[in-house]
């Protein structure tokens, strides 16, 4: 460390001689710092705060660049204040606050506890020129207190919401899903009612997203020290805690379904609900839905409760043609997205772009390894366009062909550059039977599909075509195969 920052430590040193209760009281009463304290050293400008400490700092664009703890002959240690973000890259050494940058000056380690903690806040607040603030209503002016700060706000805080590229998804993902195995209920799932083999779920990778808060912390906190803060990964969220913030993992509990691309990596997560999120749906002119438990059909305009009743009762139909309904949704994506109100401070979505998914023969699956292109294991002059995650991994074993599929059919546009660049001789449309014969919105999805791609596909030399099954066979290509029906092709 260099040696004007030696010098204020020294100097904090000294100040703590006299700041601190004696020591053999330390261990008998450690207070417990405020959330307000902790949140005003939250605002500090970390740059402005490694200044304080004299450490000298080279700015490039957004980001001032200084040495780590033990030398070294170019700065590496970057300081981001508008991300309230320093990483000294190399490590897995970081933080987003001036308690974890002072710990790591003074101790090399950027996430104190205990007595150090309360060191560190004190002493940052010391040299900040920061009212002390303890839970016991308890205060404590730094020396020389005047009220006004000695380190300047940072920046407004900027959510890094672009999404990371697919091999460092795949790291991130394939990590955690080492902690999180399939548990025997979600095994059944595919036992029972999909109809898979051991071998095949096994293959698949797919796993269990559990409802416990604390062992999806445990996990996440095991990642950032190995392989750093999860910035960009959908599914992690940062949080905002009641003495620090921290990194955690969302979802609603269910099956994790993984999303592969043309190169095997796992570049997001369809999550299949233990319990479908539920929407209440009213139709009719002036009425509005309240409640979860007890639902509440209300007239707008009169106040007048027209239903009360539970999701179990519904459908209902009510006079003057209005209709009751709750339309369940079993499947969702593993993402995150920012909501300071409810404490999320930054979060990834699963766009831009969302995933599709590479399904595969369970036998090329089991040998093809992250980063090898499929092309490399396997024939991919007929390639499938579907939509859900496990019906492409189903049909795949029954046709021993590759099928890309997407969540639904309206985002086929998504299939467009995999399929180009893989050069199929034809792809063939195996969207759901009730989405080809529908006059909806989903129905139309598939027709503008075959009209805009097919010259798109015929330009690159590909030939398009759909197949068709009976919808009473199955609605699903999986469905289709599974009770034996192959279904027809026919070339557009």
């Amino acid at each position: 460390m260099h040696s004007l920052a030696m010098l204020t430590f020294s100097a904090i040193r000294v100040f703590f001689a006299f700041f601190r209760k004696n020591p053999g009281e330390e261990d008998v009463s450690m207070p417990r710092i405020s959330r307000n304290t902790i949140d005003r050293i939250d605002e500090l400008d970390l740059a402005d705060f490694a200044r304080l400490l004299g450490d000298p700092l080279k700015k490039e664009g957004r980001h001032f660049f200084t040495y780590r703890n033990g030398g070294e002959r170019t700065p590496s240690l970057c300081i981001t204040p508008e991300m309230r973000l320093w990483t000294a890259f190399g490590s897995t050494e970081s933080g987003r606050n001036a308690i974890s940058y002072y710990a790591y000056r003074t101790w090399d380690n950027p996430k104190p506890d205990g007595r150090q903690f309360v060191e560190a806040v004190e002493a940052v607040c010391h040299l900040a020129g920061i009212m002390i603030e303890y839970e016991d209503g308890q205060t404590k002016q730094p020396t020389g207190y005047t009220g006004a700060p000695r380190v300047r706000i940072a920046p407004p805080i900027k959510p890094e919401n672009v999404k990371k590229d697919n091999p460092v998804l795949d790291r991130y993902f394939r990590r955690m899903m080492g902690e999180f195995p399939l548990t025997n209920e979600h095994a059944n799932h595919f036992l029972s009612k999909r109809k898979m083999n051991d071998r095949q779920i096994r293959a698949r990778q797919y796993r269990s997203l559990p409802e416990n808060k604390q062992l999806r912390y445990t996990v996440a906190s095991k990642i950032v020290r190995e392989i750093g803060e999860p910035d960009g990964i959908p599914g992690f969220a940062f949080m905002k805690g009641t003495q620090a913030e921290y990194w955690t993992i969302g979802g609603r509990p269910g099956i994790l379904l993984p999303f592969r691309d043309i190169y095997n990596h796992i570049c997001g997560f369809q999550i299949r609900y233990d319990k479908p999120q539920v929407e209440i749906i009213a139709k009719g002119e002036n009425v509005r839905v309240t409640g979860n438990d007890t639902i509440r059909v209300i007239d707008d305009e009169t106040s007048e409760i027209l239903w009360e009743g539970k999701q179990e009762q519904l459908p209902v139909h009510l006079p003057d043609g209005i209709e009751i309904d709750a339309k369940r949704r079993w499947y969702g994506w593993f993402a995150s997205s920012p909501m300071p109100e409810k404490g999320i401070l930054k979060g990834t979505s699963s766009g831009d772009p969302a995933p599709y998914h590479c399904a595969v023969p369970t036998q090329i699956l089991e040998r093809w390894k992250p980063g090898q292109s499929v092309k490399d294991v396997m024939d991919t002059s007929t390639i499938w366009w579907g939509e859900g995650p496990i019906k492409g991994d189903t049909a795949a074993d029954f046709t021993e062909d590759l099928h890309l599929q997407v969540a639904g059919v309206s985002s086929w546009r998504m299939l467009l550059q995999p399929t180009i660049e893989l050069k199929p001789k034809r792809v063939v449309l195996g969207f759901d039977a009730d989405a080809q014969t529908k006059d909806d919105s989903v129905g139309k999805a598939v027709l503008r599909c075959v009209e805009a791609a097919k010259p798109i596909l015929n330009e690159h030399g590909i030939e398009l075509a759909i197949s068709i099954w009976p919808e009473e066979v199955g609605k699903g290509l999986d469905d289709c195969f599974l009770k034996g029906y192959k279904g027809q092709i026919f070339v557009l």
